[in-house]
């Protein structure tokens, strides 16, 4: 059986948690229904039942959604430069991370 020390495995899981958002941003221009994230402006800070609210952290007006538990996604809402922006969503699922959407 192999073992890798234990420095090494951490540097293996980070740098495939690096490769999936560029495989998922291929995916996107490529007309697939994945996630934008090369900007990465938009943070889940709150959310309830059928609703999440989004920051944007950078200067520039994004527009954002979140991948829900039940595997759907809402409809993108615009976030003003450094704002707010609430999604709705009717249904079950959480939010469980926030994204940038493709424009």
């Amino acid at each position: 059986m192999f073992r890798l020390p234990r420095a090494l495995g951490a540097l293996v899981a980070g740098a495939a948690l690096v490769v999936v958002p560029v495989q998922a941003a291929g995916a996107a221009e490529r007309g697939a229904a994945a996630p934008h994230v090369l900007g990465a402006c938009a943070e889940l800070t709150d959310q309830g039942p059928g609703w999440a609210s989004l920051r944007n952290d950078c200067g520039v007006e994004i527009d954002g959604s979140v991948q829900l538990s039940s595997g759907k996604n809402p409809k993108c809402v615009t976030i003003p430069a450094y704002g707010t922006g609430t999604v709705y969503w009717k249904g079950r699922g959480t939010a469980e991370y926030a994204y940038d959407c493709l424009t």
